[in-house]
């Protein structure tokens, strides 16, 4: 794909999902009888438009955003709007029978008996008289305003849902996945895989000559080959491959990293442990409560089970406690990537329907009414497309002495871990499951579950600040992106394939009109707040003071999107990509 096919499939898609926002504004604005002087999309300087119906429709150099104008919205909007400049010119003071509806619409076609009359009036009188009785907005009923605020995030919603069911007809059950590959993010400096070689951006494939088809699976397969030295075949993305000799250390109750030399050293520690006076890092180790230590394989072995080990080296004793156990575990030194992806499913999801008697599924636990979750670290929850190909994966390659391939189910709400000690058959068939096919009912049911979980994400987020405010607002400023980040989301799935570009308009349509809907100073949400907050006091709230607010709020959303855009520059610069 070129840099300008990318470009502008991005460009158009976040165009579309904005003018599909403000259209819903627009015409449910004329449907309430509120007259638009404009209608843009982008912001900033004009570059083409043309006028409408009393409109002007324009698109404007910066797409990253767009507005409906709506008489008597904001304070001030009056002197944008196109037929205050007609009524200058068209003014008299005479008394003359007719209507602010037949002044507009005879100005419109250019009356000259009207034009004549008006030319006398004093300007405002006329102006502010036909701006009171027609089109204003804020004239309009409770119930009025409140569709037309309500129009935009409407129109996207309809417009998600919309797409979501056609692509669930025609290609099938769209959905988001993490990738497959255990792609390394990051390489710790100094660690095992950075001395290995190891570099951001490879994929590791083969552990031993195991294949690995997770970034779970790779964990589990190194997990015991602590201070072994084992051969690890990754993949770059030129698609070249190579074999590395990494040797994991052992990381202990998250704080604690062993490496196997000559002999076990303690080599790091977090920063919250305190080192006993006198000694210092690397520590050997000679001894593990009294007894001689051979290697990271028997520290891990004590490990598991101990809640307190008496390190002894020559610098002396060091003293180790923790709550429970050690929780010991093999590291390397890299950050997985989370690189999600997009898929289709059109043959079934991953509920169980019927399972055989005496098949690998019943040998292993599976009952009917289960639904598939994870198989060895691979998401299966999509359906049988994405659970045929992990189940081919596993069929060629042999149980790894002392483990077993690991199958999670949803069982009542409830998560279940059933080992599986033998190779599975490729198809789900052969497995013996029969899951619930995808047709129009469950496309439907599903479709309408993925709009209720994205319209649920502001409660959900409310909640999480209240019970864990640090944890929650460190996420969402890690994890929070902006018109660039979006518009490079869409850049980076438009390589995949039009189905995959759609599938995320829809799901943008949904998270952009969700957003909208919180009561925050220049967004609907707060808009309707102030609508209503008017109507249950008896009067409405001083547009100039209501506009003032919205323009602090302005200000700071504009702050906010200032910043999190320029983590998005630098993501883009360092490669970060969120997509696949």
């Amino acid at each position: 794909m070129s840099y300008v096919v990318g470009i502008l499939a991005a460009i158009l898609s976040f165009g579309f999902i904005v003018f599909i926002h403000e259209l819903g504004h627009f015409l449910t604005a004329r449907w309430a009888g509120i007259r638009c002087p404009q209608f843009a999309i982008g912001f900033g300087p004009k570059l083409l438009g043309f006028p409408l119906g009393g409109t002007d429709f324009s698109l404007r150099l910066f797409p990253l955003g767009g507005y409906v104008l709506m008489v008597g919205e904001e304070a001030g909007s009056d002197a944008d709007d196109s037929w205050h400049k007609q009524f200058i010119t068209s003014v008299g003071e005479v008394n003359f029978p007719t209507t602010a509806g037949s002044v507009l619409q005879n100005i419109a076609q250019h009356d000259a008996e009207v034009e004549a009359f008006l030319r006398s009036l004093p300007p405002h009188r006329v102006y502010h008289q036909l701006d009171d009785l027609e089109g204003n907005f804020n004239a309009k009923s409770t119930w009025q305003k409140t569709v037309t605020i309500l129009g935009g995030v409407t129109m996207n919603f309809i417009c998600a849902t919309l797409i979501l069911l056609a692509l669930g007809f025609t290609v099938g059950l769209g959905n988001i996945q993490k990738e497959r590959l255990a792609r390394a993010s990051q390489v710790g400096a100094g660690t095992p895989a950075e001395k290995a070689g190891l570099k951001p951006g490879d994929n590791m494939v083969q552990v031993d000559g195991i294949s690995v088809i997770s970034g779970q699976d790779f964990i589990d397969q190194m997990s015991g080959k602590v201070g072994l030295t084992v051969t690890v075949t990754v993949q770059d993305s030129k698609k070249q491959k190579r074999d590395l000799k990494i040797t994991p250390d052992l990381f202990m109750d998250e704080k604690y990293t062993f490496r196997q030399g000559k002999q076990v050293e303690l080599v790091k520690v977090q920063e919250e442990v305190l080192i006993p006076n006198g000694l210092k890092l690397p520590y050997l180790v000679d001894k593990v409560n009294g007894k001689p230590l051979k290697d990271l394989q028997e520290l891990r072995a004590w490990g598991r089970n101990a809640k307190e080990l008496m390190l002894l080296g020559p610098q002396g004793s060091w003293q180790l406690k923790t709550e429970k156990n050690f929780r010991p575990r093999a590291v390397v030194g890299v950050i997985l990537a989370e690189i999600i992806a997009f898929g289709f499913e059109k043959k079934a999801t991953s509920e169980v329907l019927e399972v055989r008697p005496g098949s690998q599924a019943a040998r292993v636990g599976v009952l009917p009414g289960d639904q598939l979750l994870t198989m060895q670290g691979v998401e299966v929850v999509y359906g049988q497309t994405e659970l045929e190909a992990c189940l081919l994966d596993l069929s060629k390659r042999p149980i790894v002495p002392a483990e077993s391939f690991k199958l999670t189910v949803v069982r009542k709400d409830e998560l279940k871990e059933l080992p599986m000690e033998e190779i599975p058959k490729p198809t789900a068939e052969g497995c013996g499951v029969k899951l619930q096919p995808v047709d129009a009912k469950v496309i439907v049911t599903t479709t309408a579950m993925v709009m209720k979980e994205i319209i649920t994400i502001p409660y959900k987020i409310a909640r999480d600040l209240y019970s864990n405010f640090t944890k929650t607002w460190r996420s969402l400023k890690e994890e929070t992106t902006g018109p660039i980040g979006i518009m490079q989301q869409i850049y980076d799935v438009s390589d995949e394939g039009l189905p995959e570009l759609l599938f995320l308009v829809a799901i943008l349509n949904a998270f952009i009109a969700t957003f909208n809907l919180l009561p925050i100073p220049a967004l609907d949400g707060c808009r309707l707040v102030f609508i209503w907050w008017g109507a249950l006091r008896g009067r409405a709230v001083d547009p100039e003071k209501e506009g003032r607010i919205h323009l602090i709020g302005i200000v700071l959303l504009l702050l906010v999107v200032a910043m999190v855009s320029f983590r998005d520059i630098g993501n883009l610069y360092m490669g970060k990509h969120l997509m696949k």
